[in-house]
């Protein structure tokens, strides 16, 4: 006995290797769910951002008693249609910027949380994470859409493209009005 208690205290080499195999598996573990979650997080933050944008739009609208739209000076050829946070060097003014200057949206950025603003460069090459704004008619009635590209959610091709009736977008073709066979957008909320 008092052999033993002489003995120096420390882990065995068998019990060493079961914490190291624990810690790779829970690492594995991990590795395998921080895209889903890390997608999860995105989409949240887009549909927030999306949801403050659509209470933009109709606090604009009620102060100024019209939407942002043809002759607005904002978005696509100043249409208020198009890319929210494109600016001047391709629209006249970014939507966001009208709604800002109305002191209808706060300053932020609303930039999507991969840092996109519209396609091409840090956007990456199939899918468009940018917002955008659309008004249309759908049955002979005017509806405004704010869209976006939510990346755990499955495409909805054919409902986004049908939001709005063919050639209603104005400044937009028939095939760029295609939300989601154009940019892959696959969520909307309609503004009231």
């Amino acid at each position: 006995m008092a052999e033993r208690e002489g003995r120096a205290k420390g882990f065995t080499v068998v019990e060493l290797l079961i914490v190291i195999a624990t810690i790779g598996i829970l690492a594995s573990i991990a590795l395998v769910l921080y895209p889903g979650y890390r997608q999860r997080a995105n989409d949240t933050e887009r549909k927030s951002d999306v949801q403050q944008v659509v209470a933009g739009l109709s606090a604009y609208a009620l102060q100024k008693n019209t939407l942002i739209g043809t002759d607005s000076g904002c978005g696509k050829d100043g249409d208020g249609n198009g890319w929210l946070s494109v600016g001047p060097s391709e629209y006249p003014k970014a939507i966001l910027t009208c709604l800002q200057e109305a002191d209808v949206l706060g300053t932020g950025d609303f930039v999507d949380p991969t840092g996109c603003i519209k396609d091409g460069g840090s956007c990456g090459s199939n899918r468009v994470t940018a917002y955008m704004k659309a008004t249309c008619k759908k049955g002979g009635n005017d509806i405004t859409y704010v869209l976006a590209y939510l990346e755990s959610e499955p495409q909805k091709t054919a409902e986004v493209d049908a939001l709005c009736d063919a050639g209603t977008v104005e400044g937009f073709n028939s095939t760029t009005q295609k939300w989601g066979t154009a940019y892959g957008m696959n969520y909307y909320v309609s503004v009231r």
